[in-house]
């Protein structure tokens, strides 16, 4: 009888680990292709080896401008943090500083380097990877987890 119901107990916690594995979500999702939006955000995500404050993943494919907003209103953050693309598509940015503080945009493989005080915003050509992803990030408050990247759906 003991044995039987330690067997019991030992299948019973093994089901319970597999169940509690299954139902863990990751922070980021790819989007469908043509969606507009995948993800609103929450929490942080890793993007190269900087942890950034996570506010949602558009798909930006075939579209030739897109705005992006850098802020600071609860946390460091650009929303979207990610945005997807097709290898190699060029598109225009419009980095929109809607935080009370200075913000930076940068992409050091495309030589990007803008500063926009509050208020204020600037265009910006970027171009998507071949492949992978590319990362950007504010060099004034990067180490506050304000990054994000763009990633080839």
């Amino acid at each position: 009888m003991r044995r039987s119901t330690v067997v019991l107990f030992a299948v019973l916690s093994a089901v319970v680990l597999v169940l509690a594995s299954c139902s863990s979500s990751s922070s980021t999702s790819s989007p469908a292709a043509g969606a507009s939006s995948s993800s609103s955000g929450a929490g942080t995500i890793t993007i190269g080896s900087d942890q950034a404050n996570d506010h949602g993943t558009e798909d930006v494919t075939g579209q030739s401008s897109f705005e992006v907003e850098a802020d600071n209103d609860d946390g460091f953050y650009f929303k979207p943090t990610v945005l997807t693309g097709s290898a190699n598509q060029s598109i225009t940015l419009e980095i929109k500083n809607e935080g009370t503080t200075q913000h930076n945009f940068s992409i050091d493989a495309q030589s990007v380097d803008v500063t926009l005080d509050p208020g204020k915003s600037q265009e910006v050509e970027v171009t998507f990877p071949a492949s992978g992803t590319v990362e950007f990030y504010c060099s004034i408050h990067r180490s506050l987890g304000m990054a994000g990247e763009l990633e080839v759906a």
